[in-house]
């Protein structure tokens, strides 16, 4: 019984999160169809993009490095379910490195997750290149996991501000 309450408890969270998400994303669109001007030119039909560690444009990654500096964490097997002008919807894993004792002697730790690409701004410098600056993580499954002799635990979301240098800002 336990096991089904965890579960149903689970998707709770998840569809509680997604909605959240989303409702943020309706209301930034609510927000920009209320003031025009922040809705007109060329980037308001322009699909927006995340800017990945090499400053390459990418729409719909498979992979998406967040630590630049080691890609020590980052999200894989992506499979997006929605691109939108204003929020992006996916599943897949998020992979981080775990230092203990130490990163060379560290292992990968890989969790199933729902993401959330949201809070579009234009590139500085590129005005009409719109770019998720919000990465929210929804953990589906287990969130646990053991380095040393201590056991860790994700938190149920996870929310990561993302650069237009690429990568985690």
């Amino acid at each position: 019984m336990t096991i089904r309450f965890t579960r149903i408890r689970t998707t709770a969270v998840v569809l509680c999160a997604t909605a959240a998400i989303a409702t943020v994303a309706a209301g930034t669109a609510a927000a920009a169809v209320g003031h025009p001007a922040h809705h007109q030119g060329p980037a308001a039909s322009v699909t927006p993009v995340v800017i990945d560690c090499a400053l390459k444009h990418q729409v719909k990654p498979s992979t998406y490095i967040f630590a630049c500096a080691d890609a020590g964490a980052l999200i894989s097997k992506m499979h997006w379910a929605s691109w939108g002008r204003q929020a992006a919807f996916g599943s897949g894993t998020y992979n981080f490195r775990v230092c203990v004792p130490s990163c060379a002697e560290g292992k990968t730790v890989t969790f199933p997750i729902l993401a959330a690409l949201w809070r579009v701004k234009p590139l500085p410098g590129h005005r009409n290149v719109p770019y998720f600056t919000r990465l929210t993580l929804i953990f589906t499954g287990n969130r646990a996991y053991k380095a040393g002799r201590k056991t860790f635990h994700e938190p149920q979301t996870l929310t990561v501000p993302l650069s237009a240098a690429g990568g985690a800002g």
